[in-house]
Order: C-alpha cells, then sequence, then structure tokens
C-alpha cells in the first residue's frame, strides 16, 4: 500500500531534521572545515544522493543549523537586552546565557558547540559575514579593561581564551553526559577580573 502525502512529509522532515542533528554533532565534534557531505550521509544513515535532496551544500546545512539554534534559544532566553549592556555586564550576560543554555541538555550544549566555535575560528566567522559581532566583544572586553574590571592585556588574546574555556566547559559536558561540573559564570569570569591589591 503506497504512503500518504503525509506520511511521506513526515518521513522528509525526520530525515532533514536527522540530517541536521547528524551535522551538528560532526560541526562541533571534528570540526566544520573537516566535515564532507557524503560524512554527514553516512552518519545520517542515508544515501549520498538523497542528502542532495535536502540541502544543496554544507554551507547550507550550517544556515540551516544557525538559523533553528536561534529558534530554539528566543523560545527560552530573552536575548534582546544583551545588546545594550556593555563592558563586564555583557559578558556576565553572555556567560549566563551560555552556561545555562549547557545545563539544558546534549542538543543545546551542540548548538552552543557551534556558537563557540564561530568565536575561535574568526574565518569561519567572517565567512558568515558576522565581523561586526567579533568586533562588538573586543571594545566590550576594552570597556571592561578601562573600567579596572577586567585586566589590562590583549583583549583578542583574552577573548580566545575565554572562548576556549567556555568551549572546553561545553564538550566536558557533552561528552560526559554530566552538567554537575559546570562552574557558575562568575567563577569562569572571576579568570579575567583584575585583582585588587
Amino acid at each position: 500500500m503506497p504512503r500518504t502525502a503525509e506520511a511521506n512529509q513526515f518521513l522528509k522532515e525526520k530525515r532533514k531534521k536527522q540530517i541536521l542533528l547528524s551535522a551538528l554533532k560532526l560541526f562541533c565534534l571534528e570540526g566544520y572545515e573537516n566535515i564532507t557531505m557524503d560524512r554527514i550521509a553516512k552518519e545520517s544513515k542515508i544515501s549520498h544522493g538523497l542528502i542532495y535532496h535536502y540541502f544543496d551544500k554544507k554551507s547550507d546545512i550550517l544556515q540551516e543549523l544557525i538559523a533553528e539554534s536561534k529558534r530554539k534559544f528566543s523560545l527560552i532566553f530573552d536575548l534582546s537586552n544583551m545588546k545594550t549592556l556593555k563592558g563586564a555586564d555583557f559578558f556576565k550576560a553572555l556567560t549566563d546565557f551560555i552556561i545555562s543554555a549547557v545545563t539544558l541538555g546534549e542538543e543545546y550544549a551542540f548548538f552552543i558547540a557551534l556558537y563557540l566555535n564561530f568565536k575561535i575560528s574568526p574565518d569561519m566567522y567572517e565567512q558568515f559575514g558576522q565581523t561586526s559581532y567579533l568586533k562588538n566583544l573586543e571594545n566590550n572586553f576594552k570597556i571592561a579593561q578601562e573600567d579596572g574590571t577586567y585586566q589590562k592585556g590583549n583583549p583578542k588574546e583574552f577573548l580566545l581564551c575565554y572562548f576556549y574555556l567556555l568551549k572546553s566547559i561545553t564538550m566536558s559536558a557533552i561528552i560526559s553526559k554530566n552538567t554537575s561540573t559546570i562552574p557558575s559564570a562568575d567563577v569562569v569570569l572571576n579568570l579575567f577580573k583584575r585583582s585588587v591589591i
């Protein structure tokens, strides 16, 4: 008996979700640059040709994942005020968001890992036209340095350490499937604060 149109649509949506989830995990665990469409198809347990019925190229999958992460997080977090925050307040809100999202479960942690991959790999981030956000991060770090909250030094180096630290926390939670050892946002940010003598 042939499938109904509804059954076909359900199967298509299920396959697409599986492709996206497989790609998300591969991009986070092995790096976007290292993954091919063929690898995503194998991980999704579909044929090489079938994946092209859903996505023309790997960057289309990434764009869909970025859009999906925005949808998911907007349902849970109100991030609209983040644009109004400056300096240490901005980093407190960003770190609270990242730590909170990682504790929500594996899929959210993978979306955070993908976000952090962009921060650690500016070339990857620039490919998707978001360089102004990197400058905003640097400016906010400079504000926190100038008001005496954060240590003096090269903001780019501090940001790299900050994002590697958050990525390590996120990947540890994913691999161990244990969120009980995730430090608070305050502990993470204390590493960058200027010590008062």
